[in-house]
């Protein structure tokens, strides 16, 4: 959403808007996705209720950012307020309009980071039933079916207790009797790493026997983790920077949305708790662990496999059948997946990308990330990494066309 040209003061008031924050949950990326909005806007924010968690009773400021269908309070609180509210999550009560990540990409993220590792076991951890955690369950199953795969749902809602104790002895059992090795998707974070916790108590080997993988990417408890843990980057500042621009708009007097507003992940940071290959043949296995060790370096796929002792016919025939695509095809998606990530969170130059992601020069980066992903790298940080200082110009390969 383009929020260019905010003003400081609102609209004929001659003064700084007030903002109230009534998120009833805590995530530090999206509160500075909104400070960073607020910041450029020239709003007052009044966090109170995250500090206290208590609602005021009167407030007469001129907007709010909150969360629906967790805390009663905040519930009441927004059906008699008479200012623009915008709702940051996926309960649809009342009429306020919402912004939430991409459930569909998020499980489409999930299913594709297990099935290239050569997961056929998919399991989710429902460890409630709000909204959230029912939608995205809901959309790794339809993810998964696209290529016939089942999902298997431990649901925690029938776990022993309510201390944290008996849930994870509750949910050891349900791990031991999955079939292994499993891969298994959380909701959040926290979720994923009670999975782990149990799995280490049950003797489970993670990742070698259950691969766990959690949503948030909380920089703080994911590599703290009894097993550092890979988790979805979910964009949640952006998701905050984003509610805080659909408000300004709403403040401003333009209509709410008609829909839901759908902020995409920036994709998954693989830890320890996934960084494993479930592959049966051996030297798919094997020509599978040369590529992502020298994918960096400017080497050809056939250079990559040439200590395989397999005809590379057979091995090309066997890759296709373990992964759906061509060793060229795997090395490919690895290099553009890992620019993705240096477009997305350094500032790095293009030449440094390039040469990081094992490309033999700028031009050829520009053509196979363009083919690869519709967007020229510029197009791509300009999206998903807005602050990166201008570095570097970068237009498209000769001949290419933007798509529409």
């Amino acid at each position: 959403m383009n929020h260019s040209g905010t003003h400081s003061l609102a609209a004929g008031q001659g003064r700084r808007r007030n903002v109230l924050l009534l998120l009833a949950w805590h995530s530090m990326d999206v509160f500075r996705g909104i400070a960073r909005f607020a910041r450029d806007a020239g709003w007052i924010l009044d966090s109170r209720f995250e500090r206290s968690g208590e609602v005021p009773e009167t407030w007469s400021g001129d907007g709010v950012l909150g969360v629906l269908g967790v805390h009663p309070e905040v519930d009441r609180f927004a059906a008699r307020s008479k200012a623009p509210f915008v709702n940051i999550g996926y309960s649809d009560i009342g009429s306020a309009p919402r912004v939430m990540a991409d459930q569909a990409q998020i499980a489409k993220l999930a299913a594709d980071h297990f099935r290239n590792r050569g997961f056929r076991h998919f399991c989710y951890y429902l460890r409630d039933h709000q909204p959230g955690n029912l939608g995205r369950c809901e959309a790794l199953r339809t993810e998964l079916a696209r290529t016939g795969n089942e999902l298997i749902v431990i649901d925690g809602q029938f776990g022993e207790g309510s201390n944290g104790s008996s849930r994870i002895r509750w949910l050891a059992r349900r791990l031991k009797g999955l079939a292994k090795p499993a891969a298994l998707l959380a909701e959040i974070d926290d979720y994923a790493i009670e999975v782990v916790q149990a799995a280490v108590s049950a003797g489970i080997h993670v990742p070698e026997e259950l691969a766990v993988l959690g949503v948030g990417n909380d920089e703080l408890r994911c590599p703290l983790a009894p097993v550092p843990l890979s988790s979805i980057n979910d964009n949640e500042q952006g998701i905050g920077q984003q509610s805080a621009a659909l408000l300004e708009q709403l403040m401003n007097g333009r209509p709410a949305p008609q829909r839901p507003l759908i902020v995409p992940p920036l994709g998954v940071v693989t830890r320890q708790s996934t960084d494993i290959l479930a592959i049966d043949h051996p030297m798919v296995a094997r020509a599978l662990k040369a590529i992502r060790e020298q994918f960096n370096q400017p080497l050809t796929a056939e250079g990559m496999i040439a200590n395989v002792p397999m005809s590379r016919r057979r091995l090309h025939d066997a890759f296709v059948r373990a992964l759906g695509r061509s060793v060229a095809e795997e090395l490919t998606r690895l290099r553009v997946n890992h620019a993705k990530r240096l477009l997305s969170e350094t500032p790095s130059k293009l030449h440094e990308i390039s040469s990081a992601c094992g490309f033999n020069s700028e031009a050829r980066l520009v053509i196979v990330f363009t083919r690869q992903t519709g967007m020229t790298p510029g197009e791509y940080r300009k999206v998903f990494n807005p602050d990166a200082p201008k570095t570097a110009k970068v237009g498209r390969p000769s001949g290419s066309r933007k798509r529409e």
